[in-house]
């Protein structure tokens, strides 16, 4: 059909002006984040900055939305049988991995049996109570428990849920995959350069594509808060997380950013190493006289002021004080520098040095030196060692430290709040604390589905791991994301992960 010229002028003005809004979204988002992975395998990672990013590389199960609320993801639907003994799972179909093969019962067979057995997983605690995986049809996987489990679906909504491709993990050692990655994510692995970045690009298979509108993901370990916030302000990073207390006021007044923020799950916490090789070889470990004293001498709310402005909520249990599972018996008690003196002395040990670990984020650095200056007061010397994050959880599990200030990011479920640190095979239980009693408490407590009744396990175990004291629990974080104000979608989560489902940068 022939055109006139006026015609033909009209349908390519039509064309472009259609174009534009495509042209004005951002083809790639750039993510700065308080530290890099330890590896990209979510069977073996320990850090948040590997959280961060398996929310776009590795689907998992099940989700949590703002309200804390858990939804499936890759199932569709799930029932529990009456004793608790059967959770039989409805996958999604049409799934697949990254190297085309099809995500289904098998897989999750695969991946669950993975999780548990291989050497190298720190999710065996997490989905302990998991017998075995029976594969009922292609479409439906059955979890069969040795014993009900109250908290599995909310595991199961973390790195425990989430799917890697049986074929590329089975081809691999557990090492060379936490290097090449191969799951069900919208985005791919592209690469990675240690401490500089992480790149992944869409992928154009996956199930749910319409949700994610950047062709590319990059992913930058930033440590310093002030250097996340200049890289955002000069246009290097789209959104950044754990923005300081101290920069929100002046990111909150600058039109051309914006803050996020949302009330976290986890907690902060020094934990000592009272029975892991060498490392437990110290005063510390040896004497719960002095890790009273450090208790004593520290004083929660002056941490909270000159290191977060009063922005975070202190506390002294795995669970904050607003938790329905936070045991009032055991409040939060004032700081006693006489009182950690007569410990000191009561110890025996003339002139304690403790070497305190520490990420080496500067707000890491300067919640130790106000832990420092505090416990000089007691006749308690700190050496503070900073560390790189993936660095310091190595040195923790290999032992070589005598007490860690660390930053657990916090699930749900309470259990994943307390068991990581305090049960006997808790993956986080870097210092090897073990108290029968207290592992049968905790144990107990994920047996009962009434909150009056877990409380009251719960109850009872703090009681027993309060008087141990392995480890001291400080403070709870408000998470505060920056970004720039054209990023529209993003939705602050409890649990403090930056998702990119519906995220795009316009203008």
């Amino acid at each position: 059909m022939n055109r006139t010229p006026s015609t033909a002028l009209a349908a390519l003005l039509l064309a472009s002006a259609m174009a534009l809004p495509a042209a004005a979204q951002q083809s790639t988002v750039r993510v700065g984040m308080i530290e890099d992975v330890d590896t990209l395998d979510p069977h073996q990672g320990r850090t948040l900055g590997g959280r961060h990013v398996f929310t776009a590389l590795c689907d998992k199960l099940f989700d949590i939305d703002e309200q804390v609320n858990i939804e499936g993801r890759l199932v569709t639907g799930y029932e529990i049988s009456p004793d608790g003994l059967n959770v039989t799972l409805k996958l999604r179909d049409g799934v697949l991995f990254h190297d085309g093969t099809k995500f289904d019962a098998e897989a999750v067979k695969f991946n669950i049996e993975r999780a548990l057995t291989i050497q190298e997983s720190a999710r065996k605690g997490d989905i302990r109570a998991i017998d075995r995986v029976e594969v009922v049809d292609p479409l439906t996987a059955r979890l069969v428990l040795k014993e009900p489990f109250a908290p599995l679906l909310s595991q199961l909504s973390d790195r425990a849920g989430m799917m890697v491709s049986p074929k590329a993990a089975a081809a691999m050692s557990p090492k060379d995959f936490g290097n090449q990655p191969v799951c069900s994510g919208p985005y791919k692995f592209v690469e990675r350069v240690v401490q500089d970045r992480i790149v992944m690009e869409r992928f154009a298979d996956y199930w749910n594509k319409d949700a994610f509108h950047f062709d590319r993901a990059e992913y930058r370990p930033m440590p310093d808060a002030t250097v996340r916030l200049n890289n955002l302000q000069s246009g290097q990073l789209d959104l950044i997380d754990q923005v300081s207390t101290t920069d929100l006021p002046a990111l909150r007044g600058d039109s051309r950013f914006a803050v996020s923020s949302v009330t976290g799950l986890g907690h902060f916490h020094i934990a000592f190493n009272v029975a892991n090789g060498d490392g437990a070889r110290n005063p510390f470990a040896e004497k719960l006289a002095l890790r009273q004293a450090v208790e004593a001498g520290l004083d929660r709310d002056i941490i909270n002021q000159v290191v977060f402005g009063g922005e975070y909520l202190v506390g002294n249990q795995p669970v904050a004080p607003t938790s329905r599972f936070y045991d009032k018996s055991f409040p939060i008690q004032p700081r006693d520098v006489a009182k950690a003196k007569q410990l000191v002395a009561a110890s025996g040990v003339a002139q304690p040095s403790l070497t305190l670990n520490v990420n080496n984020s500067p707000t890491f650095v300067q919640a130790a030196t106000v832990i420092q200056s505090l416990l000089a007061e007691t006749g308690i010397t700190v050496s503070i060692q900073p560390m790189e994050a993936s660095t310091a959880i190595g040195a923790a599990t290999a032992g070589q430290f005598q007490a860690f200030l660390a930053f657990w990011s916090g699930r749900v479920d309470p259990d994943g709040n307390t068991f990581p640190y305090l049960g006997c095979t808790g993956s986080q239980n870097w210092g090897k604390y073990c108290n029968p009693a207290v592992d049968e408490a905790l144990n107990a407590a994920t047996k009962v589905s009434g909150d009056a009744e877990r409380a009251a396990l719960y109850a009872k175990a703090t009681a027993l791991w309060m008087a141990d004291k392995p480890t001291i629990f400080l403070y709870h974080q408000n998470w505060f994301f920056g970004h720039k104000a054209g990023l529209k979608g993003f939705h602050a989560i409890p649990d403090g992960l930056m998702r990119l489902d519906d995220v795009r940068i316009e203008g």
